[in-house]
């Protein structure tokens, strides 16, 4: 009778502790992330060997280089948010100064 008493406390002992191990999926969160002219250059750079400097301007996306300092091209606000972070990239939108918004999930 003992050891069916010893048996069954260590069955719920386990049972319990592979309960608490069982966590809940961690939540997503939407995160807006700035870049600035010279993360926007990065992505400029890789469509323009030209251009370092990038501006979400009025107009669109922007990029500029060379010396003086010239309009070579522009881009695609969505595939230079694609280009800059890792994440899941629901929408990019111009923020202040020039700059370019990503909203993305984490």
């Amino acid at each position: 009778m003992l050891r069916r008493l010893l048996t069954l406390a260590a069955s719920v002992t386990l049972a319990c502790a592979g309960a608490l191990a069982i966590a809940a999926p961690a939540q997503a969160a939407v995160v807006d992330v700035p870049f600035g002219p010279l993360s926007i250059g990065d992505y400029c750079h890789s469509r323009y060997a030209t251009a370092w400097i990038g501006f979400y301007e009025s107009s669109g996306l922007r990029c500029y280089g060379g010396t003086p300092m010239q309009y070579v091209g522009s881009g695609d606000p969505y595939l230079a948010c694609k280009y800059l972070t890792v994440d899941v990239v629901m929408s990019a939108f111009r923020g202040n100064s020039d700059a370019l918004v990503c909203r993305v999930i984490r």
